[in-house]
C-alpha cells in the first residue's frame, strides 16, 4: 500500500514552511438593489490564500490582468445561502482594486449586482451571497480598477449548492478506473443521471490534474471512457457525492447541486496535512521535515473557500505511529480532533461563510490498510479520538463510515502473489483455484495489490448516510449498535448497545449474521489472562507500549489466539439492545471483550478461493443495516470497563 508508494514516489526532505497567513483586514458590507429574486451581497476580510494550486506560493509578479485563484473555474459549484461564497485572486499589472459582478445565465428575473473587493497587495477578495431557492447557471466577472491590461476575469456557468472538501491518502485517492462498480455510475452519468454535481481534483501522485467539470463532460474527455478524467477522479469521493444525491432524493429531501474538490495524496501522513503549531499540541507525534507539506499545498489554498463539510480517509501510513489517547493529548488519537478543530477553524475564520461547526466525514481504516502494524482496532479507536462512536464530545457534528467489513472481496494475498493475473497470460487449464480471483481483476484491476479496496461504493453509501443525519438533518441512523455496557454471570455474558443510537431512526435492533461457529468466526474474543491487557503493542506484539494509560507493560503473546479466544453470541429475544456470549469456551473466564479488533470478515474461515462477501461480519444493526462499531473494553467486578474517555459501563 502506502509503504510500496513511499518507495515508488520517494520520500520528500524539503522542509516546508509553516502557515503563513497575511493580516485580516477591515470588514465592509454592500447590498443589492430591491428586487424580489435579488440577493444580498456583501464582502468580508479573511487570510488571503497566498498559494497556487500548482505550487508553494504565488506567482513570482503580478499576472497580464486580473485573473481568479486557480481553484476556481467555469462549470464550478459555489456554497449556496445562507452562507456567502467567497471567491480570490490576484490583480493584474497596475491594479489597485477590483469588483466582483453576479448575473444569473438562466434567469432574467433576477436582478445582477457587483461588489468591490477588498485587496490585501496584489492579492483581491470578494464575498457574495448566492440566490436562496433559486437554481440555474450563473456569471461572475472580476474587473480590475488601474490595471495596465482591463481585460476582466470571467467564471461561466457557475451554479449555487453544497460544496464537499475531500483530504486523505490512498484509499481517498484511488482512481475511479480501479473500482467495481465504476461502469454502473458511468451508465448513470450518461443517461442523464446526477447532472447538476461537478468535480475538481488536484493533481497527485495517483490522479490527474482536474478542472472543474460535469460529469458528463469528465466521461466523455477521452472516446475509451476507462481513459477518461472520470476515471482517474477519487472514487471515495466520488461516490460519497453519487451517494449523496441518492440519499437526499430516497428521503425526500431537496437536492443541492453538489461540488467536490479532491486534494488526497496516497501515502501522506495525518501529520503533513496539520501546522506545525497543531502538531506540538499533541504529544508522541511524528517529527519529520515533511510536516504540514499537504497543509502548505493542499490545505491552503482553499480556506477562503466556502464550504459545506469535509471527507476524511487516512491513516494507512501512521500505522506504525503511536496511536494515543485524546484524553491524554497522545498521538494520532490527539491529532485527528484538532485537525477537524483547526480545519473549522481557517475555514470559518471569515464570518458567515462555512460553518464553524461544518459537517466532518471520516472513514475508518479496512483491514487490508494495516500497513504491516499491529493493533489496527485501536487505531480505528483512535480515529474517533478514543470515544468509539462519531459524534462525540472532542468531535461534534461528525460521521464515519466503519470499513473494517469493506475490504476487497478478493484480498486473498496468496493469489495475488501466486498467479500474477490479469498482466500475464492465462496459463493452459486457466488459474486453477485462484481461477475467480482471476476473472474479478480481468474486469477490474487492483491498484498496486488488494491494499486498496476496490469496492468503494459502500464506503460512499456509508459517509452519504452519515452526512445526510448529521448534515441535512435526514431522520436516519448515524451508527451501528454501539456498546454501552456488559453484565457477567458465571458462564454467561450479556452485551448492550447504546439503545437511543438504536432508536436514532426508528427503532432497530441487534442482529447477528451468520458465521462459521466452527471456525471460531464471530469476530468476538474475550481475554483469558489479565496480565496480558494491552491497546498497543510493538515488535510483533512482543511488547506493550501503550497499556490503556500510555504507559508500557511487560509480557509477550498480546494477540494470541490463546491469549483472547473466540466466543459465540446470539441476539437476545427479550432485548432488542443486547446479545447473549456464551463463555463455555473459556470455562466462564473473561477479563476483557473485543469485536472486530483484527482480521477481515473471513479472516478465521478456511481458506478459500472465492470471495469474502462484504458486510459480512457477524453484528449489524437489522434496520440500517450499519455495521456494529468496534469495541474492546475490560470486564472489572463482571461489569465493562471502556478507556477513558470512551464510557461503557451502562
Amino acid at each position: 500500500s502506502d509503504v510500496y508508494k513511499r518507495q515508488e514516489y520517494g520520500t520528500v526532505t524539503t522542509t516546508m514552511s509553516i502557515h503563513l497567513l497575511l493580516p485580516i483586514l477591515a470588514l465592509a458590507l454592500s447590498v443589492a438593489p430591491a428586487n424580489a429574486h435579488a440577493p444580498v451581497s456583501s464582502f468580508e476580510s479573511a487570510p488571503f490564500p497566498t498559494h497556487q494550486l500548482d505550487g508553494m506560493a504565488p506567482p513570482p509578479g503580478p499576472p497580464a490582468s486580473i485573473v481568479f485563484n486557480t481553484s476556481f473555474g467555469s462549470g464550478m459549484i459555489l456554497q449556496q445561502a445562507p452562507a456567502k461564497a467567497c471567491l480570490y485572486g490576484t490583480l493584474g499589472v497596475g491594479g489597485t482594486g477590483a469588483t466582483v459582478s453576479i448575473s444569473s445565465m438562466t434567469d432574467v428575473s433576477v436582478a445582477p449586482y457587483e461588489v468591490p473587493a477588498v485587496t490585501d497587495g496584489n492579492q483581491w477578495k470578494a464575498c457574495l451571497q448566492g440566490p436562496a431557492g433559486i437554481n440555474g447557471e450563473f456569471q461572475i466577472v472580476a474587473k480590475c480598477t488601474g490595471c495596465t491590461n482591463s481585460t476582466p476575469a470571467t467564471l461561466d456557468h457557475v451554479m449555487f449548492g453544497d460544496v464537499w472538501y475531500c483530504g486523505g491518502q490512498s484509499n481517498m485517492a484511488l482512481p475511479l478506473l480501479h473500482t467495481l462498480s465504476r461502469n454502473k455510475s458511468r451508465d448513470a452519468i450518461l443517461a442523464g443521471r446526477y447532472s447538476t454535481m461537478r468535480i475538481f481534483g488536484m493533481s497527485g501522485n495517483m490522479n490527474p490534474n482536474q478542472a472543474w467539470s460535469s460529469l458528463k463532460d469528465a466521461v466523455t474527455t477521452d472516446p475509451d471512457p476507462d481513459k477518461s478524467l472520470f476515471m482517474g477522479f477519487s472514487s471515495t469521493c466520488y461516490y460519497f457525492g453519487e451517494s449523496l444525491v441518492d440519499t437526499l432524493i430516497a428521503a425526500g429531501q431537496p437536492v443541492p447541486p453538489i461540488g467536490l474538490i479532491h486534494t488526497a495524496w496516497g501515502g501522506s501522513t495525518i501529520e503533513q496535512w496539520l501546522d506545525n503549531s497543531t502538531i506540538v499540541s499533541c504529544s508522541n507525534v511524528s517529527i519529520s521535515p515533511a510536516n504540514g507539506e499537504w497543509h502548505e499545498s493542499r490545505v491552503l489554498p482553499f480556506i477562503s473557500m466556502t464550504l459545506k463539510g469535509f471527507v476524511w480517509y487516512q491513516g494507512e501510513n501512521d500505522m506504525h505511529g503511536y496511536f494515543g489517547n485524546s484524553a491524554l493529548k497522545t498521538g494520532y488519537s490527539c491529532m485527528m480532533p484538532a485537525l477537524v478543530a483547526s480545519w473549522r477553524k481557517m475555514w470559518s475564520a471569515t464570518p458567515g461563510t462555512t460553518d464553524p461547526n461544518a459537517p466532518f466525514g471520516l472513514v475508518t481504516l479496512a483491514p487490508s490498510g494495516g500497513e504491516g502494524g499491529s493493533d489496527i482496532g485501536t487505531m480505528r479507536w483512535a480515529q474517533t479520538a478514543g470515544y468509539g462512536v462519531l459524534p462525540n464530545p472532542a468531535m461534534p457534528n461528525t460521521f464515519l463510515a466503519q470499513s473494517y467489513d469493506l475490504d476487497d472481496p478478493f484480498s486473498n494475498i496468496s493469489c495475488y502473489h501466486a498467479t500474477g493475473c490479469p498482466a500475464k497470460p492465462t496459463p493452459p487449464g486457466g488459474w486453477g483455484g485462484c481461477q475467480q480471483y482471476c476473472d474479478s481483476l480481468a474486469g477490474t484491476n487492483f491498484y498496486m495489490g488488494p491494499i486498496h479496496p476496490r469496492d468503494k461504493k459502500p464506503v460512499g453509501e456509508r459517509l452519504a448516510n452519515g452526512a445526510a443525519v448529521v448534515g441535512y438533518g435526514v431522520a436516519g441512523h448515524s451508527n451501528g449498535p454501539t456498546l454501552s455496557g456488559c453484565t457477567k454471570d458465571g458462564s454467561n455474558l450479556v452485551l448492550s448497545f447504546n439503545a437511543t443510537l438504536l432508536a436514532e431512526g426508528g427503532a432497530d435492533k441487534v442482529e447477528v449474521q451468520p458465521y462459521n461457529v466452527q471456525a471460531g468466526a464471530s469476530k468476538l474474543h474475550v481475554l483469558v489472562n489479565a496480565s496480558l491487557w494491552c491497546m498497543q503493542t510493538a515488535n510483533r506484539d512482543t511488547s506493550c507500549i501503550d497499556d490503556g494509560t500510555g504507559k508500557p507493560a511487560a509480557g509477550s503473546g498480546f494477540n494470541d489466539f490463546k491469549t483472547w479466544v473466540a466466543v459465540d453470541m446470539k441476539a437476545d429475544p427479550t432485548a432488542p439492545n443486547k446479545l447473549l456470549v456464551d463463555l463455555a469456551k473459556t470455562g466462564g473466564v473473561a477479563y476483557a471483550v473485543r469485536y472486530a479488533w483484527q482480521g477481515d470478515c473471513c479472516s478465521e474461515n478456511p481458506p478459500t478461493s472465492g470471495p469474502c462477501p462484504i458486510a459480512s461480519c457477524p453484528i449489524m444493526a437489522s434496520l440500517s443495516k450499519l455495521p456494529a462499531n468496534p469495541f474492546m473494553a475490560k470486564i472489572v467486578r463482571d461489569k465493562c470497563s471502556c478507556v477513558p474517555p470512551q464510557m461503557c459501563d451502562e
